[in-house]
Formats: structure tokens, sequence, C-alpha cells
């Protein structure tokens, strides 16, 4: 296996600890001064130094922050420099060799070579483009390479003769691009020079130069060597950018527009950022720390920023730079600034640590333990989230950002146990790993959960807010929010703490306790509506009783907030007449009526109850709440729960019990039920009958004969010109709803009687003829009604529908209606009764003195009386003068008549002897065959047995009609020709028995018996074939009724096509065979 496969399994070890949550585990530990060659979680091969970690508040069990792991890999010549992006580490090795290796794939090592003297390249700087693609090599002689994954050599650039690139700024618009360019980067030299380029491998990749043009965009206003160079777009402007610029001395922030989007297309070679950087530089921004130059690394971090479409952005947020007075670091903060502005802020100047070496006794191998604190300066830095890290010439030390401390420290040793003499350190921003090197070791520096400790920080410097964010479990979460409870709770801000309480594991009794010796209301409320959010639906009971604290509570505020508005009433109610007279101030008008303040807090009181409660209805309990309401005189509350519960019978109740029925009634109209309607109706009916009926009207499920008794209980108000809201519910349900009960129509008639006026029966009327023909009503009850209260009219028109005519007619005649007895003597069907009514109508008539005029009208418009029916029903001494002319028209009618009777009398004898002849002629009626002719039934000639012949030709033998005629009738008639064929054979064997017996007894008088015998059978024989010819030859089977009956029967008999079917299936048939 080779180093880098070693690599390679330590890289895969690593990860995987960190997608399963763990941290990397530390390769080796110093024990007593010595180190431990036992190798925990690396593979072969690597070794790694874990000592000089500082412990702020780690468990015994936690994995340290930083970690120092030497990775193994045997470079073949001193390392010159070393840089790694995007998972590509890129080294450069004495002997003018490039190695690039992607760590994905250690195995697969690309060498280059760089086109320089090799004894010449002692030192370089190197840099390597976000994508790890594009490398820029640049020595201290002024000479400058180009380098492209894929290359096999490194090519100068020319136009970059003679400067020495100390520092890049990389586009970050080429992270994401796909091209094989780096689109326009700056990059800074030794003399204080800013350059504006753009790289791209070219098409020749076999080419000894590149020939890529570089533009000096700027130059800084002190001729200093650039240390750092970096160029930040606005998150949410992206032409406005920002350009770190970094010395020994100065850091300088360049704000203004560049375009640096690669869309815009051809800017016909003008240069992106020179007037952006001249402007800036005319009268620059810059941060000075005086002495002596610093090293002046610049290092700048970036975090993921999340997007509103669900994308992240890649936005700078802290920037660090080394001085000779220490690290001078600060956070980015990208709004509107312009050019000249600043977006640093919380800069601050961190001194260097001191560094602990060994005394020169110690390094000379005494015992003394001694040690010195030497101040050095890093020679390069790096940033994590929260860390500085700083490289020594020797050691790695970390300091953090929000404590501004030292948290670790490692002094890096090579395995001989001498002191390393580190070159540099480097991040891979894209990936989140750090490097460093030696000449003869390349180390990686294993960063773990740094912000396990954040929150602590914050929390000692009581930044509650950002302490819970980096909160890792709930201890620690529980930790930063009891602090922040007890700090608010000293401060006097008691709703805040509350809230804070609440999601603390502080026991609920500690805290209510807490809260109730402040008698505030307001507090423990804020303190139980927290508590509330926190506990789980599986905690039922405590839910329960926090929410019915709650209500109590509420309750008593509204009460209290109640009694405020009373007091302020009656304090502004006095000195009112006062303010009257003197004209109010503008002041005095700017203040807000304390009376609407209560007011609005009232109402907003009462807003977060009734959400408490419709939110948590289900965890109250019911009769606590009510007797709540009720204790502290809350009516509305009362009245919102029963309507939230859906317990409207209880608040139907609670209206009518105060006499607020047409609330009451509005209620059942919008949430009652049908049971509801008949349990409550009835009470509400007395009260108000009005409203009431317009709601049931709008119930389409009631029962109508349910509501009977409500109606029952109903009493007429006003006088008999007001309505009646019965009749008026039932027409309703009988014209609108179409009821159906009998039960209905009988009350509905009852109050029908009743209410109807003493000369207007008409509604009532309408009723029973329109109802009456399918009795929808009972006709007995409804005439036991009628008689009850007088309608004669109705009682009239029901003996009519009963049939009873004649008590109909006697009825309306003894109340002297004589017009209504004549409609009713024309019901009946029965010519004789009709005749007999109006008989009785006449005799009436007469009897009450009308004039003979009158009573003659009569009988003509009757059209069944003629003047001898009315004659005797006159006194003997009547004059006929006035009917004279009738009765002679009734003589001359009568004349008529017997003349007409005569006619057919006459006729009627013409018809019989007309008759007489044609049956006299029947007997000798005949009809012509031909000797071929055949039966339609059998197709036999007709000839060899008994044959019938009908009037349409058609023929049949006896037998063949009988069969035919017996199969097509029903079974009465089959059973009948079946009884008269027995009959016919019977009678037919009796006579031959009779003709058969001549040596039985006298033969004379045996002689006389049997031809009277005979006689008899003959006649009976003759009287049964004519009843059998009425059955069978009544008419022909092929052209008479039984034909006409076969036109539903198929053509096919479905029997016969069945078995046709299963003799063709199985082949027994060929009748159709050709």
């Amino acid at each position: 296996m080779s180093l880098l496969d070693d690599f390679a399994e330590y890289q895969s070890t690593v990860r995987r600890r960190e997608s399963s949550g763990g941290a990397p585990e530390a390769a080796g530990e110093f024990v007593d001064g010595r180190k431990d060659d036992r190798i925990s979680g690396l593979g072969a091969g690597m070794t790694a130094d874990v000592d000089g970690y500082i412990t702020t508040t780690l468990d015994a069990e936690d994995a340290p922050i930083f970690s120092l792991d030497t990775v193994q890999f045997q470079v073949p010549n001193k390392i010159i420099s070393l840089t790694v992006s995007n998972d590509v580490l890129i080294l450069v090795i004495e002997g003018a060799k490039i190695l690039r290796i992607k760590l994905q794939e250690a195995h697969n090592i690309t060498e280059a070579s760089i086109p320089v003297n090799p004894v010449s390249l002692r030192a370089c700087n190197v840099f390597l483009d976000p994508t790890g693609r594009h490398l820029l090599i640049s020595t201290p002689q002024g000479e400058s390479f180009y380098y492209h994954d894929g290359w096999d050599s490194a090519k100068p650039l020319s136009r970059l003769k003679n400067m020495e690139i100390t520092a890049v700024a990389w586009n970050g618009m080429a992270w994401t691009t796909a091209n094989s360019s780096t689109r326009t980067i700056l990059f800074g030299t030794h003399d204080g020079k800013i350059y504006e380029t753009e790289l791209r491998p070219g098409g020749d990749a076999k080419a000894k130069r590149s020939d890529i043009p570089a533009r000096c965009v700027a130059e800084l206003p002190m001729r200093e060597k650039i240390t750092g160079i970096a160029m930040e777009s606005f998150p949410t402007r992206r032409k406005q950018n920002l350009v770190l610029v970094a010395t020994g001395t100065r850091l300088y922030q360049i704000i203004g527009a560049a375009d640096l989007d690669p869309r815009s297309g051809d800017r016909g070679g003008s240069s992106v950022f020179e007037a952006m950087l001249r402007e800036g530089l005319a009268n620059p921004n810059f941060q000075e720390i005086p002495g002596m130059p610093g090293p002046g690394s610049l290092a700048v971090h970036h975090s993921e920023t999340p997007l509103s479409n669900g994308r992240t952005q890649t936005v700078a947020t802290d920037f660090a730079w080394l001085t000779s007075m220490g690290v001078f670091f600060g956070r980015f903060t990208f709004g509107a600034q312009e050019a000249g502005d600043s977006v640093v802020e919380n800069a601050a100047l961190l001194p260097y640590p001191p560094t602990t070496h060994p005394t020169a006794d110690q390094r000379a191998g005494e015992t003394s333990d001694g040690m010195e604190d030497i101040v050095e300066h890093p020679l390069s830095l790096a940033l994590t989230e929260f860390h500085i890290i700083l490289q020594y010439s020797d050691c790695i030390k970390a300091l953090s950002m929000l404590s501004n401390k030292p948290v670790y420290e490692q002094l890096v040793q090579s395995s001989d146990g001498t002191n390393e003499a580190l070159q540099g350190l480097t991040v891979d921003e894209r990936k989140g790993t750090y490097w460093i090197f030696s000449p003869d070791n390349i180390y990686e520096l294993v960063v773990t959960d740094e912000d396990r400790d954040v929150w602590d920080i914050y929390l000692s410097r009581r930044q509650f807010d950002a302490a819970l964010q980096h909160c890792y479990n709930d201890a620690q979460r529980d930790t930063v929010l009891r602090a922040q409870a007890d700090h608010l709770f000293s401060l006097g801000h008691y709703a805040e703490s509350a809230e804070c309480f609440a999601r603390t594991s502080v026991s609920f009794e500690e805290a209510a306790l807490k809260f109730v010796d402040m008698h505030d209301g307001n507090v423990l409320k804020s303190y139980l509506l927290s508590k509330l959010k926190t506990l789980r639906k599986q905690d039922r009971t405590q839910v329960t009783l926090v929410v019915m604290w709650l209500v109590e509570i509420y309750l008593g505020l509204v009460g209290d907030v109640e009694a405020s508005i009373s007091t302020a009433g009656s304090s502004t109610a006095a000195p009112a007449e006062s303010a009257t007279a003197a004209p109010c101030t503008d002041t005095q008008k700017q203040q807000p009526d304390p009376t609407t303040m209560l007011e609005s807090k009232k109402v907003s009181l009462q807003n977060e109850l009734y959400a408490l409660v419709d939110e948590y209805k289900a965890a109250i309990d019911p009769n606590t709440t009510y007797q709540l309401a009720e204790s502290h005189g809350r009516r509305d509350f009362w009245l919102h729960y029963a309507m939230l519960r859906g317990d409207y019978s209880r608040v139907v109740e609670y209206y009518m019990e105060k006499e607020e029925n047409v609330q009451a009634i509005e209620t059942l109209g919008h949430y009652g039920t049908p049971e509801m309607f008949y349990k409550y109706a009835p009470a509400l009916m007395r009260a108000e009958p009005a409203v009431l009926v317009e709601v049931l009207m709008r119930q389409p499920d009631l029962a109508p004969s349910k509501l009977i008794p409500t109606l029952m209980r109903y009493e007429q108000q006003g006088g008999p010109s007001s309505p009646n809201h019965a009749i008026r519910y039932l027409r309703f349900c009988i014209q609108k709803q179409m009821c159906r009960d009998p039960i209905v129509y009988n009350y509905y008639l009852t109050l029908l009687a009743k209410d109807s006026l003493a000369n207007d029966e008409s509604e009532l009327m309408l009723f029973l003829t329109t109802y009456g023909k399918d009795m929808l009503y009972d006709p007995d009850y409804a005439l036991r009604m009628c008689k009850r209260y007088t309608r004669i009219q109705s009682c009239v028109h029901l003996y009519s529908l009963l049939r009873l005519y004649e008590d109909a007619v006697e009825l309306a005649l003894k109340q002297g209606d004589i017009e209504l007895a004549q409609i009713h003597a024309e019901r009946p069907d029965d010519d004789k009764l009709c005749k007999r009514l109006w008989l009785k109508i006449a005799k009436h008539a007469i009897d009450t003195k009308e004039p003979a005029s009158e009573v003659m009208e009569l009988v003509r418009r009757s059209n069944r009386l003629g003047v001898e029916d009315i004659l005797p029903f006159f006194p003997d001494f009547t004059c006929v003068d006035d009917f004279k002319d009738d009765i002679c028209v009734a003589l001359e009618d009568y004349d008529a008549q017997i003349q007409e009777l005569r006619g057919e009398m006459d006729e009627s004898t013409r018809s019989a002897e007309t008759m007489q002849r044609d049956m006299a002629n029947i007997k000798n009626r005949f009809a012509i065959l031909n000797a071929d002719e055949t039966c339609q039934t059998c197709g036999q000639p007709l000839w060899l047995r008994q044959f019938y012949i009908f009037p349409c030709q058609h023929s049949f033998h006896g037998d063949c009609l009988t069969r035919q005629v017996v199969g097509s009738c029903n079974r009465v008639q089959r059973r009948r020709i079946q009884e008269l064929q027995s009959q016919n054979s019977d009678i037919a064997k009796q006579r031959r028995q009779l003709k058969l017996a001549p040596l039985a007894g006298n033969k004379q008088q045996r002689d006389g018996k049997t031809a009277e015998s005979d006689e008899q059978l003959e006649q009976q024989q003759r009287r049964v074939k004519q009843q059998l010819d009425a059955l069978v030859a009544g008419e022909c089977v092929l052209c008479g009724e039984p034909m006409i009956k076969t036109i539903s029967e198929p053509f096919i008999d479905v029997d016969l096509a069945n078995s046709l079917a299963a003799s063709a299936a199985v082949g027994d048939d060929d009748s159709w065979a050709i």
C-alpha cells in the first residue's frame, strides 16, 4: 500500500465518523512527554500529535476541537510550497516539479514540470483557484507561470515578467461556472501594484508560453508589498463590490460598482475594476497599524446563507489580518455602503499570545522545569467560523474570536523529536480543511465541533439569543433559559421572565409560586401560557389544570378591568360639567381617554380568553368552566363557551330562563336539532309565535306531526283579524313542503274550522275540495269538526264526499240554501238517486211557498223532472195557470216519446224476422273443396278423417285443430276441452254397448228400452259435440284471435334452438352440410 493510499484511507475514515455524528479520534497522545505509539482510528502509517489542547468546558469523553494529523506522504524532494482547493492538493517540490493530487482519488498523482532552472527554484508563491483547476506560480526572481489541469508542464507568463505576485483575489462568480476561465481576477505584487487579468488555458495545450494579458488597474498610495487581497460581492447588490487590500501596515477597503457577471457580454477590452480602484484609492479608506510592518497575511471566511428561493449563497462574514501589533479581525456587514464607507464592524486588535518554549537548560537536557514566554509573530493565519488559526515557525495556535483567548497550541515535531520548520498554512474553503506543511511533512488540522462551547461564551456575556442558537442539546438550552429567566426576573421584566421559565426544566410548582407571590395576574398568565405551549398532547391532565387556571385568571382580569372602567367613569363624570366651561388645550386633546384604553384592554383580554378556549376546548372541563363563568358573572363567556362546545340546549335554556325568547329562537334556528325544536317549541310558541314560525318554516328536517303539541298550546292574540301563526305554519307544510301526514291535515282542518269567520268558509272549503280527492284527511273527523263549529257549507261538502247525498241535500235545504242543494243533487252517478234528490228540492221549494214560476224553473234546470213529477206536491186547489204551458209542453213530449217507442218496436220486429231467416239459411251453408285439399297443420289429405273448414277457406283435421287449440289456450279451457272429449268418448262407448247386447232379456222389451236409451245418448252426444265445436272451432287458429295472441312469441322456440345448437356442437346434426 502506498503512502497516498494510506492518506485516502484516513480521509474516508474521518468522513465516515463525521457523517455518523462522531468526531475524528486523535491518532496519538503524549504520555509523560513521550509520544504514544498506539494508533486509534487511523490507517496504518498514520501518526498524529495532539498535545497542547487547552480545555475550556469539554467533557472527558469529548474529542478535542483541534487535532493535528500527520500525513506520511513521502515526497520525492523537499516541499517548496503547498496549496489546496476543492479537494485538490498542489505540491511544488525541489527539482522544479508540480505534484497534483485529487484527495478523493489519492492514488492518482499528476506530475508536471516548471520550465525553470531547478537549482534556482528555492521559494515561490503558489495560488490555486477555488475550482482547483488553475494554478498561478510566482518566484522571487520575478518569473510567473500558469498551470492548468491536464498539462504536462507549466507555461511561463511572458507579460508578467519581472514582477513577483504576492497575493491573488479570485472571482467568486467562477466558483459555479462550468467553463475553463477564472473570470476577472486581481493580483497584487511586491511593489504595491494591483493587476487585473483572466486566466484561460488557451487552445494549444502544447504551447511553450502563455500569452495572458495583465493590466495594471491601481497602485497603492504607499509603495508597499501587497500581502493579501480579496474581492467580495455584496449579497443583495451583485454589482456592488468590496476589494480588500492588505500590506504590512495598512488594510484598505475599496467599495464601488464593478460588473462581474459573465452574462454582461464583451466589454470591448475595458477594465472591470480600474475605475472603481482608482476612485477608491484617490481618497482611500484604510486601517493603519503604526510601527514596523507586520506579516500582513489576510484571511477571509465565507458562510453559506440561505436564500428565499431555497438555495444558498456564499457570503463573506469575517476577516483577519496579521499586523505587527497582533491580529486585527472583525465582521463584514453588507448593506447600502458606497465608495468611502466601511463594511467592517466589531473590529478588534488581538495581541499575539506568548509562545511557551523550552529554556536553554531544557534544550541542553538539564532537569530545570522553567519555561520562558516569547512573543513571536506568526507567519500565516487562517479563519474558521469562531477561531483564528496562527501558524508559527514551529507550532500552531488557535484563538477564539469570541473570548479573545487562546484555546489551542500545538508544537509540531518531526519523528526524531526535533521541531519542524513550518513553511505555510493553507485553507480549502470549499471543503473546510486546513493544511500545514514543512519541507518534509504535510499536516492536516482537523476541526471538530468548534462551536460546542460557543453557547457558554455567549451565556457569560448574557447574549442569550446567540447562546440558544449554538446549544447542542436540551441540557445546554435549559441552562441558558434558566439564566435568562433569572436575569429578566431580577430586572423586573416579569412577563419575559415567565416565558423563559416556562421553557426550562424548573418545576411547575416552583415557578408558579414565584409568580403567584408577585400578586400580578398578567405575569402569572404569561407564565402559564408559555408553559402550556411546552406541554405535550399526552399530558392531558396537566393541560386541563393549566387551561382551567388560565380561564380563572382571565375572568378575574376582565372583572378587574370592568371595575376600573366603572371607577374611571364615575371619576370623570363629576368634573365633566366644569370641563365643558373651559376650552381644552392641544395637550389635553392628544391625551387618550382612560375609559377608551380600558375598554380596549378588556376587548383584548376577552379575545385572548376566547382564543384560549377555542384552541384547548377538548381539554377544558365543562362543569368547572360553567361554574367559573357564573361565579364571575361572565355571561358573555358562558354563552361563548356553550356555543363553542355545541351545548346549544344549555344556551336555549339560558335565554329562556332570562325571558330572552327571540335570542333563544335564533339559536335554535342556527344550531338546533329536531329534538331541540320538539322540546323547546311549546314554550316559545306561547311567547313569540311569529318569530318561531318563521324559524320553523326554514327547517326542512322537522316532522310537522311532532310539532302538533306545540301548535295546540298556541293562543291567538290580537283578535280575529290578526293572523293565526299555527295555521300559517301548517299551510306552509302542506303547500310548500308537500307534507302528506294525515295528522297534520286533520289538525289543520280543525284550526280552519275553528278559526273561520261565521260567513266565510272559503279557506276551509278550498282545503276540503283540494285535498279531499286523495283523502289526505279523515272525512268523518272533518265532518264532526265542521258540525261542532257549525260550518254548514263544509258539512254539506263532506256529506257529499262521503256519498251521503241525501243528507247533504237535506242539510242544505234545512239551512234554506237551495242552490247548494242543487249543486250536490247533481253529484250522484245514479240517475234515480239524482231524480229523487231533485224531487226533494222541488218539494222543499213548494213547501216553502216558492212561486210556481220558480218551481218550474227548478224543474227545467234539473233535466230529470217533469211537470207530472211535481204536480202531486202542489195543494189540491193550486191554480195551474202559472204552469199550464209547461203541462202542454210535457204532454207533447210524452206524445213524441210514444211515437218514438212505437217506431223502435216495429224495427225490433223486423230485425227478429231477419234473424230467423238467417238462422234457417245457416243450416244449408256449404263450401266446395278440391280433391287434393290438405290439412293446414299436418299437410295430409283432408279426406282421410273428420275435418273442419272455416269461412276463410282454412281447413284442418279435427284432431290437428284440437291439438293446436289446446296448445294455445289457457289452463281452464284446456281442462274443459279434455272433459268434453272424455264425455264424447264415454257416450260413444255406451251407444256401442247398447247395440251389441241382443241376447240379454226379452227382445221386444229390450228393443224398446234400447231405442229409448240410444236416443237420449245421441242427444247428449250432440250437445257435447256442439260445446266442443264451440271451443275448438269457434274461430280459425291461423287468422283469428289465437293467432293475434301469438304476436309476442318468438319465431323460433328457445328450447328447440338450444337443442339444435347442442347438436351442432357435438357434430350430430349435418342438416346444414354441403
